[in-house]
C-alpha cells in the first residue's frame, strides 16, 4: 500500500509538472487568456527572441571571432568585442521597451458587423523612460505604431472586423517592439476581459416602409411648431418678437405672442411583418436598414419584434437602443 500510495504520488507530480509545462508553452504563444484591466508587463509576461537580422548579426559576431582567432588580431578581438557588448545592450533596451507598461481597460463603442472599426487601447507609461516604437495588432491584421512619452498615456485604434452581430470578448492582441536597433523582437499577447457590442449589418438597398403601412393611421399628436396658428397667450420675456401679436398691442396696449402647432404622426412603425426578406438574420439586417434612415431623416420611429416593442421615439438614446435591441434579438417564434 505504501509503494502504491508513493507511485500515485510520484504520477500526480508528473502530471501536475506537465501541466505547468504545458500552460508555460501557452503563456509564449497565446498569453494567459482574458484577464481583467490594466494587464501590467511584468517579467512573466514579456518575451524575447532575436529577429533574422539579430541572428545574422550574431553569426557575423562568431565568423569576426573565428577570425580574428585564427589571425591572432588584437584590433579584431577589440572590434568583436565591442559589437558583441553592443548585441547585448540592444538586447536589454528592447526587453525594458516594453517592461512595466500597464495596458487598457479598452473603450469599446457599438460597432456595426462586417464595418471597418476595432476597438481602442489605451497605454500607461508611469516609468521616466520614453517608450517608442510600439507595435499593436491583431494577428493577421494591420499593424499601427506608436510612441508613448515618459510619466504618459497613450491610445491606439486596434483595427478589426466582427463578422456577427451581439456581444463578442475582445480579441487577443498583441504588443511588439524591435526597437533600437531590429536585433531582437519583444512581445507580450494581451487579452482583456471585455466585450464589444456588434450591431447587425444593414440591409443595403433597403428602403423605408410606406407611411400607410408603418404609421399608425389618423393618429396624430400636437407639439408646438411653425406651420398652423393655435392660439394666443401672454408675452413672455425671450419670446420671438416675429410672434408677438403687435395689431393686439396697437389696439389693447397688451403683448400677446401667437402659438403654433405642428401636426405630426406620432411615430413610422417598424414592423417585423413588414420586411420583405426571408430569414431571421435578413429581417434583422432589414430592420436594422431602417432603423439607420429613419434615423438619418430625424423622423421618429417605434420597433416591433415577435417578443418586443419598443415606443415611437428620436435622438441618440432611442436609437441604438433599438440597433441594441437587434443585435441581441433571439427568434423566438418569429
Amino acid at each position: 500500500n505504501r509503494k502504491s500510495a508513493e507511485h500515485s504520488h510520484s504520477l500526480n507530480s508528473h502530471v501536475f509538472h506537465g501541466i505547468q509545462k504545458t500552460f508555460k508553452l501557452q503563456r509564449f504563444f497565446v498569453g494567459e487568456g482574458p484577464q481583467n484591466p490594466p494587464y501590467f508587463l511584468n517579467q512573466r509576461r514579456v518575451f524575447i527572441l532575436p529577429t533574422k537580422q539579430g541572428l545574422g548579426f550574431a553569426l557575423l559576431l562568431l565568423i569576426m571571432l573565428l577570425g580574428s582567432s585564427n589571425y591572432n588580431n588584437g584590433l579584431g578581438y577589440l572590434l568583436t568585442f565591442l559589437l558583441c557588448g553592443l548585441f547585448v545592450v540592444a538586447m536589454f533596451h528592447t526587453y525594458n521597451n516594453l517592461l512595466h507598461l500597464s495596458i487598457g481597460p479598452a473603450i469599446t463603442a457599438p460597432i456595426f458587423a462586417n464595418a471597418a472599426g476595432g476597438f481602442t487601447v489605451q497605454i500607461d507609461n508611469s516609468n521616466d523612460r520614453q517608450r517608442c516604437s510600439l507595435q499593436v495588432f491583431v494577428p493577421n491584421n494591420q499593424r499601427q505604431t506608436v510612441d508613448c512619452e515618459a510619466h504618459g498615456l497613450a491610445t491606439w485604434l486596434i483595427a478589426y472586423r466582427f463578422s456577427r452581430r451581439g456581444w463578442f470578448p475582445l480579441p487577443r492582441f498583441t504588443l511588439e517592439t524591435t526597437y533600437p536597433l531590429g536585433l531582437f523582437r519583444a512581445w507580450a499577447n494581451i487579452e482583456l476581459d471585455q466585450r464589444q457590442l456588434v450591431y447587425p449589418e444593414p440591409l443595403a438597398n433597403a428602403s423605408l416602409p410606406t407611411e400607410q403601412r408603418g404609421a399608425v393611421a389618423g393618429n396624430l399628436q400636437v407639439e408646438k411648431g411653425d406651420d398652423d396658428f393655435r392660439n394666443l397667450r401672454a408675452y413672455v420675456p425671450g419670446d420671438p418678437l416675429q410672434h408677438v401679436h403687435w395689431k393686439n398691442y396697437a389696439r389693447h396696449q397688451s403683448m400677446q405672442t401667437k402659438e403654433f402647432s405642428a401636426a405630426m404622426a406620432k411615430g413610422l412603425w417598424l414592423d417585423w411583418k413588414d420586411t420583405t426578406v426571408y430569414g431571421t438574420e435578413q429581417k434583422i439586417s432589414q430592420l436594422t436598414r431602417w432603423v439607420v434612415l429613419a434615423n438619418e431623416d430625424n423622423k421618429p420611429f417605434g420597433l416591433r419584434l415577435p417578443a418586443t416593442t419598443i415606443q415611437p421615439g428620436s435622438g441618440a438614446k432611442h436609437y441604438h437602443s433599438c440597433l441594441k435591441q437587434l443585435a441581441l434579438f433571439d427568434d423566438v417564434g418569429g
